[in-house]
């Protein structure tokens, strides 16, 4: 543990300094702290970011974000998780395999149920899921494009296949009206939960490999695979398209988090930095080296809160926080 820190340290210093070259600017990191002693395979904050669960060799892991207790381990028969999730009051925990979704209760610290799942291809996988609790709603998408609401109260299964390729992004909108999806084939789109009939839809060149959603402010983001990285307003009557502007050719976008208040976006590359951006231009405000313990280390999951702070947990187990408005070209 003592050699991983001073890694962990000796890192910082090197990727500030090289990102420095690049106008990469000094950190305004308030804190941080390491949340496994090994990489982590897959890792995901809760609605609120005051939980995190990922797992790390073979086991599920729920921790306090704040770094101050592990509150459960789950032990996995199967190695191969596609996804995870927690519900949004905190209760229930999910886990999805190639073709069955495990859930867990984080209160009673109980397996709940497996629940078998499939596509329209014989041969599709699992490759996204969301879980809410009260009532209890499963929303499972597979690599055949196929998405599946399961409704544990009525007793009721709606299937759809919306999509051409892998489910990438799967949520529930705020009164469960609305579903959120994304995937492979560049498709975004936003469907009634009730009916499954898409609402909107914007079709992008390359696959999804990020989305971030502020419904209340009227804001969408994707990014595809390439170069096209979009803030949309999908309930406008005629939707605005705002391009992310930066100087490289292109850029690859895992992670992105709207601020609450519409403001700001913050996204995480395929390298050892973050991004913040202006929602109103699309001009990139500054980015940020993180913490690392290996050169490949980067962010798998974000959340910015009301007050403007920033949470980032990276693929080696490294939470850090974030306070966006001690930058001085932050004004409101």
């Amino acid at each position: 543990m003592y050699k991983s820190i001073i890694h962990i340290l000796l890192t910082a210093v090197l990727v500030t300094l090289l990102l420095g070259c690049d106008g990469v600017s000094e950190n305004p990191r308030q804190a941080f702290h390491q949340v496994s002693d090994v990489p982590i395979d897959l890792g995901v904050f809760s609605s609120h970011a005051d939980l995190v669960a990922f797992v790390a060799q073979g086991t599920l892991n729920i921790a306090k974000t704040d770094g101050s207790g592990v509150l459960a381990q789950f032990k996995l028969n199967e190695t191969k998780v596609t996804d995870i999730a927690i519900s949004q009051d905190n209760r229930l925990l999910a886990a999805s395999f190639t073709t069955y979704v495990v859930v867990w209760d984080l209160v009673d610290k109980v397996r709940l149920g497996q629940f078998d799942v499939s596509g329209e291809s014989e041969f599709a996988k699992t490759s996204k899921i969301a879980i809410y609790a009260h009532p209890m709603q499963l929303l499972v998408g597979m690599t055949d494009g196929t998405i599946s609401v399961i409704d544990f109260e009525n007793k009721l299964t709606k299937r759809i296949k919306y999509h051409d390729a892998r489910v990438s992004f799967l949520e529930l909108g705020a009164q469960r009206q609305l579903i959120l999806s994304a995937g492979h084939d560049g498709v975004v789109n936003i469907l009634n939960a009730s009916t499954l009939q898409p609402t909107f839809e914007h079709r992008l060149s390359k696959r999804v490999t990020s989305v971030a959603y502020n419904l209340s402010q009227n804001l969408l983001f994707a990014s595809d695979a390439l170069n096209e990285q979009i803030i949309l307003r999908p309930f406008s009557s005629e939707p605005e398209l705002i391009k992310l502007a930066y100087r490289e050719r292109f850029r690859w976008f895992r992670a992105a988090a709207f601020s609450p208040d519409g403001q700001y976006l913050a996204t995480g590359s395929s390298k050892s930095w973050w991004t913040l951006w202006d929602v109103n231009t699309g001009q990139e405000i500054d980015a940020y080296g993180i913490q690392a313990a290996t050169s490949t280390a980067l962010i798998v999951d974000m959340h910015i809160n009301k007050e403007r702070k920033l949470v980032t947990l990276n693929s080696d187990g490294i939470i850090e926080y974030w306070d966006i408005n001690i930058l001085k070209n932050l004004t409101r």
